[in-house]
C-alpha cells in the first residue's frame, strides 16, 4: 500500500506506483524474497515475505479478515460512531485495556479537530481518552494509569504500538495532486503501529479506491507482483510525488493555471503561435520532446 504496487491511478492507465527503492536489493534486506521473476529494472518480479520476517503466529488464532479490516462509510459521522462503538466492545467484551488501543488520524494538522467527535462519543459512554501531546506532556503518549484511549496524528504515533489500531479518515491517503509519497508513508506508518489488529477506515470514493487496492493485495496472497520500474520511471515518480512546501504548491498551481490559460487562448484563436515568437515556441517544443524521451 505504501508503494502503491496495486494502485489504480485516477483517470489514468498504466502502473500506479507511488515510490520505489532505487536499490532493488533493499527488498531482500527488509524481509522479502524473490518468488518469481527478477529484481531488475524493467523486469517482472513477484516478492513475498519469508516465514522468518513474518511469523504465522497471529494467523494461527485469528483470520486475516479479523486481523486486517478496510471499511468505507458514507459520512464521517457514521465512521466516528462505528469507531466509538467498536472501542466500547473492545473494552467490555474483547478483554482489551485502554492502552491496548490507538486511534490514528494520518494528517497531523487536522488531528485535534477530526478526532474530537469520536472522543465526545466515548465520553458519553464513560470511556476516557486523550490526544497525545495535546492533553498530555509532549513526551507522553499513553496515559500513566493506562486508563485512557490514545488518539494521535501520525508523527506522534511513530515509535508507539498497540494491539488494536484504528486509522480514521484514511481516504486522504489514496490520491493527491501533491505529496502522494508522504501520504502513502503516513498510511504505511499507521498500519505498522499495530501488534495484532488494524482497522483502516474512511469516507467516500477515496476509501473505495483504497479498499480495491487492498483487495488486490489480498487476492495476490499478500505477494507483490509487478514490473520493477526503470531508473527513468523512478526519477519520474520522485518528481511527481515529492514532498513540497505550501509556497512550492502555490507556485505550481499558478504556473499550471497560466499554462491552461495559454492553451485555451491558442485553441480559441484569440492568440496565435506566431504571437509567442519563434524562439519561445521552439524552446517549448524542445522541452516537451525532451520530456517525452
Amino acid at each position: 500500500m505504501g508503494f502503491g504496487i496495486y494502485r489504480k491511478p485516477v483517470g489514468e492507465d498504466g502502473p500506479g506506483l507511488v515510490q520505489m527503492f532505487d536499490q532493488s536489493a533493499l527488498w531482500e534486506e527488509i524481509g522479502y524474497h524473490v518468488k518469481a521473476g527478477s529484481l531488475e529494472d524493467g523486469k517482472h518480479v513477484v516478492l513475498e515475505r519469508t516465514s522468518k520476517s513474518s511469523p504465522e503466529f497471529l494467523e494461527s488464532h485469528s483470520g486475516i479478515d479479523d486481523l486486517i479490516m478496510f471499511k468505507q462509510f458514507d459520512s464521517k459521522e457514521e465512521q466516528d460512531q462505528w469507531v466509538a462503538n467498536e472501542i466500547q466492545t473492545n473494552l467490555t467484551e474483547d478483554e482489551l485495556r485502554p492502552d491496548d488501543i490507538i486511534v490514528i488520524n494520518p494528517n497531523p494538522v487536522t488531528t485535534k479537530s477530526n478526532v474530537a467527535p469520536i472522543r465526545a462519543l466515548l465520553y458519553e459512554k464513560g470511556i476516557q481518552s486523550h490526544t497525545a501531546g495535546v492533553d498530555t506532556a509532549p513526551d507522553v503518549f499513553f496515559d500513566e494509569d493506562n486508563a485512557s484511549v490514545a488518539f494521535t496524528g501520525i508523527y506522534r504515533a511513530k515509535g508507539n504500538e498497540a494491539a488494536m489500531v484504528y486509522i480514521v479518515n484514511a481516504e486522504a491517503c489514496f490520491d493527491s495532486f501533491f505529496d502522494l509519497a508522504k501520504l502513502r508513508n503516513q498510511l504505511f506508518t499507521a498500519i505498522t503501529r499495530s501488534k495484532a489488529w488494524v482497522r483502516v477506515l474512511g469516507v467516500g470514493s477515496g476509501m473505495d479506491g483504497l479498499i480495491a487496492e487492498y483487495k488486490k493485495v489480498k487476492d495476490h496472497n499478500f505477494t507483490l507482483d509487478f514490473i520493477y520500474p526503470t531508473k527513468a520511471q523512478r526519477d519520474h515518480m520522485n518528481i511527481v510525488n515529492r514532498d513540497m512546501s505550501e509556497a512550492e504548491k502555490r507556485k505550481i498551481q499558478k504556473s499550471k493555471g497560466n499554462a491552461e490559460n495559454l492553451i485555451q487562448e491558442l485553441e480559441s484563436g484569440n492568440i496565435y503561435l506566431e504571437d509567442l515568437g519563434k524562439d519561445t515556441v521552439d524552446r517549448l517544443i524542445s522541452l516537451l520532446k525532451s520530456k517525452e524521451g
